[in-house]
Parts: structure tokens; sequence; C-alpha cells
């Protein structure tokens, strides 16, 4: 039986720990079972806990991973916070890339913050239906995807309301020295509509935004009088074009593979290329400072790894410090 202090720990045995004991890494299985007490985490530095906020209809599993300073040189001051929806598939991965960032001074320190669902075992089942519910606009509705299967649509309203009002509240509550005026949130794909619909909705709530390969469309299967599309309808770049205004210093990475649009390939009607483009000039009229990176030779699946790294460099620069040449030498 673990204790609250057990990061880290290693055992020569299979084990079995239930979903969300593992710093937001679902589903170890194998034949022994551990009973497990506290925080326990593969790596160090990373807690994670269960909420349930009123009125999502499910519990989410937060997993924190406190920053990391530079070799180099002292960075003073409160840490920027990066939320990760997704977490479930990307959390791990946003971790290391903000903590080898920060270590050798490309980054500037930053909490991450990962948002994922607690009924996830690790085989990714719940996560890749539930997410469709959670992270596109209203209205409530199903959309038929063939072989697939039925998903729902339209609760980001909810999702939204759940962040707002208890993620970050518990954030703010529970990790000391953050910067609330340096609060980002990334999304990839579904997570990019979210994203989208978050700075609509409440664009004060983040100051950094990251729309990766964002499906900026309204998937539905037909409904009549609800929500009429064609293929490929940038919906949300409208949604952003119709604001009347959005807050100063407002920061946004918006990204895609090359090959998102290749004829025959599964996202080729989604225009994520096309609708990325569209909604970084949409967004400019606005005043906001955005970003645009295309990687070649990538898919919609293969292109994450790559636009989050540098979708984390264009959210958290680095202020002006010392030379490392001279820093290092001091210390010699």
């Amino acid at each position: 039986k673990l204790g609250a202090n057990s990061a880290g720990v290693v055992t020569t045995r299979a084990i079995s720990v239930s979903a969300g004991a593992t710093g937001g890494f679902a589903g170890v299985e194998a034949s022994d079972s551990l009973e497990v007490s506290g925080v326990v985490s593969g790596a160090g530095g990373i807690e994670t806990s269960t909420i349930e906020p009123p009125g999502l209809g499910t519990a989410l599993r937060i997993s924190i991973a406190r920053p990391i300073q530079p070799a180099v040189g002292a960075v003073g001051g409160p840490s920027a916070v990066v939320y990760v929806t997704d977490a479930d598939y990307a959390f791990g991965t946003v971790v290391d890339a903000v903590r080898i960032g920060s270590l050798g001074g490309d980054l500037a320190p930053a909490v991450v913050v990962g948002i994922g669902y607690a009924e996830e075992t690790g085989d990714l089942g719940f996560v890749s239906k539930r997410r469709f519910l959670d992270f596109y606009r209203g209205p409530r509705r199903s959309f038929s995807a063939g072989a697939y299967g039925s998903f729902e649509f339209g609760g980001a309203d909810a999702f939204l309301a759940a962040l707002r009002d208890h993620v970050i509240v518990r954030v703010v509550q529970h990790v000391g020295g953050i910067d609330p005026a340096r609060r980002v949130l990334l999304g990839m794909s579904a997570g990019g509509h979210f994203a989208a619909y978050a700075m609509a909705e409440d664009p004060e709530l983040f100051q950094g935004y990251a729309l990766m390969s964002p499906m900026l469309v309204d998937p539905q299967s037909p409904v009549a009088g609800v929500l009429p599309q064609s293929v490929g309808d940038p919906a949300m770049v409208r949604l952003i074009e119709e604001l009347p205004a959005l807050p100063p210093g407002l920061r946004a990475f918006l990204s895609a593979g090359a090959l998102e649009e290749d004829p025959g390939t599964m996202f080729a009607d989604y225009a994520i290329i096309s609708n990325a483009l569209k909604m970084r000039s949409a967004l400019a009229r606005h005043g906001v400072e955005t970003h645009f990176v295309q990687f070649p030779g990538e898919t919609h699946g293969s292109v994450a790894g790559a636009a989050i790294v540098r979708a984390l460099r264009f959210l958290l620069p680095v202020a002006a410090g010392p030379d490392w040449q001279a820093a290092l030498a001091a210390t010699e």
C-alpha cells in the first residue's frame, strides 16, 4: 500500500492499478493487484485527482505537473498554466515537451493541467466517444458515423462551465505561484473546435489558444432546420468573425498536417487546412497575434507531437534573461 509521496515507485512484479491512480495514464493491467492510496505517478511532480462538476454527467481526472526551472539562469515570478484537453491522449507528450523546453531555456516554466476522464481505462474507448459530446458546441444531437457507430455531440457549454467554474478554480486553490494572466488552452482536432468555442464564449478565460488540426465544422447527421451546412463549412470561423471584438493581447497558434486534405483520406471533407487559414485571418482582423504552421508529410493522426512543441514555443515565450554562457562561466 503506497502513500501519497510514492511518485517514481518501481516494482519488479506485474501489477494492476485502478484507473486514475497513475498520473493521467489509466489502464495499467496485468496479473497481480495492488491497493493504491494517495497519488502515484510514473514521473515525479505529477498529482492526479478526480472531480465531478455538476451538470457534466461524468467525472474528470485532473492531472497536474509542476513546473521545471531552467538548468542555467534563474526565472522569477509566477508560472504560466497550460490546460490540456484530450489529456487521455496527450498529457504525457505535453508534460515532456514543457519540461524539456523549460529545462533548456526554450520555454517559459509552466504548470501543465491535464483534463481527462475518470471512466477512461486506458484503451481510449471512453474518451473516443465522450470527447465529441464535450468538445462540440450545441445543439445536442446524434451523429451517425457508419461502421464507427453513433456519437453524441453538442455539450461544449457544460464542459466549458466545468472547466471555468471547477477545474480552474481547483488549480488556483491547489497550486501556488501561478499567473492568472498567462493561462493557455491546448486543443487538437475536436479539441480545436472547443478552443474556438471557448474563445467566442468567454474570451478572457485564456490568454493563449492552440488550435491544432482544428475541426472548425459542425458535424452532424441531417436534422431538418438545425445547423445546415455543406461539406467543410467553416462554421466556427463565422462564429469568430461575427464577434464584435476580442480582448487585446490574445495569442493563437494554428496548425495542420500537409496531408490532411489529400483526396480520399478520412478527414479530407472537413477542410482542416483551409479552415485553419480562414480562422487565422478572422482572428487577425480582431487584433489577435497568430501563428500558423503546416507540417510537411504529416496526417491528422501523425502531426500531434510536432504541433504540440511548436504551439508551446509560440504560447510560452521566454523573457530575455542572462546569457547562458556567462551564467555557466560564473559557476565554474
